[in-house]
């Protein structure tokens, strides 16, 4: 990212955004979604910005994703009102304040347990209507929903609810991350989607009619056209991109829009700099290909490790040409982590600050 570093006075660390590259990931799922016939919802987790919500469902979204209920009460606030919130609602206090956004939005909820389908059972006979949710199927990456076989039975129990309507089955594809070629990626895409629709056809013989299938991961979202079944897709990161993605072949370098800026501030052996991004701008996710981000331009250079405000850089195989005050651009390994730890981050065009952008959903993890 070409940037003036002169607009930001040398403050770093920063995140940084390049427009031109975050409208063309934009516009790129949006136009491969609709020649698929597949509705497009985005994560917003990864970008937790109402803005770019927006611009999302300006270039053909049906609606937003969202990762907890407080980010859908920060969307809803915005006013959208098409939102699904990825997650279990548990707790009284949580349902009293889904019961809230049920006044500005629609909502769907995804759940994978009967125990909490009653939760929203009873706001539903509170409300004297049917709420909408997706029913999370394991397909794969071992994290919610219960194995296809097991969600039939659990999916036949929650259908007798009088006020739940199932509205779809839903799955997270993150384990295609682990895959390195566009065959492993589609193998997994297609597997996934598989499984969904099989124990959808198993529902339905039992009388549980489910209109949607929903899948998600921006690792497999270039494949929409070649997986069968599904409805809708709910990436997230390809707004941005990052390693993880690069990582499984759905991204190069030209393709991420986002970068933390940092500054050398210490070269105390030939071989280690010291840069001001730490653990708390980077997060410590860690990356198949090792070290915690790719410092762009600079092949022998590996963020080793990381302390709070401390970024560790091993110089590999000679030395640098940077030297303390020198400004370096750093593509993370998983751009999500890094955007819940800054209150803003910074746009900027052919190299010149645009606009700031406010991080309104930052920390909204409950």
């Amino acid at each position: 990212m070409n940037i003036n570093h002169d607009e930001m006075l040398g403050d770093t660390p920063f995140v940084a955004v390049d427009m031109d590259i975050l409208e063309k990931n934009i516009q790129w799922l949006a136009r491969l979604t609709k020649e698929a016939g597949v509705k497009l919802r985005p994560h917003t987790k990864t970008h937790k910005s109402t803005f770019i919500a927006k611009r999302q469902l300006e270039a053909g979204a049906n609606g937003v994703t969202t990762a907890t209920l407080g980010e859908a009460e920060v969307m809803a606030e915005a006013g959208i009102d098409d939102i699904l919130i990825a997650f279990p609602i548990i707790g009284k206090k949580k349902l009293k304040r889904f019961n809230q956004l049920l006044q500005k939005s629609d909502v769907i909820v995804a759940l994978d347990d009967l125990i909490v389908a009653q939760g929203i059972n009873d706001v539903g006979e509170a409300n004297k209507k049917k709420l909408s949710i997706y029913i999370d199927v394991d397909t794969g990456l071992g994290r919610m929903g219960r194995s296809p076989e097991e969600s039939v039975a659990s999916i036949l129990e929650i259908a007798k609810l009088p006020y739940i309507e199932i509205k779809g089955l839903m799955s997270h594809t993150g384990h295609a991350y682990a895959e390195c070629d566009d065959d492993g990626v589609k193998r997994v895409a297609i597997e996934d989607a598989t499984i969904l629709y099989e124990t959808k056809v198993n529902l339905e013989r039992e009388g549980v009619h489910i209109p949607e299938i929903s899948v998600g991961a921006t690792a497999t979202a270039r494949m929409v056209n070649d997986i069968p079944y599904i409805t809708e897709v709910r990436a997230g990161m390809y707004v941005f991109n990052d390693r993880y993605v690069m990582g499984a072949g759905g991204a190069t370098e030209s393709d991420c829009a986002l970068s933390v800026i940092a500054t050398v501030v210490s070269h105390p052996s030939k071989d280690r700099l010291i840069i001001d991004a730490g653990s708390k701008t980077l997060s410590y996710d860690p990356y198949k290909g090792g070290g915690h981000g790719l410092v762009k331009g600079h092949e022998n250079l590996v963020i080793e490790r990381l302390s709070e405000e401390h970024g560790i850089i091993k110089v590999q195989g000679g030395e640098t040409s940077l030297r303390i005050g020198d400004v370096v651009e750093i593509i993370p390994n998983h751009v999500c982590p890094v955007i819940n730890l800054t209150d803003e981050v910074y746009g900027f065009r052919q190299g010149h600050l645009e606009q700031v952008i406010p991080i309104e959903a930052r920390g909204k993890n409950r």
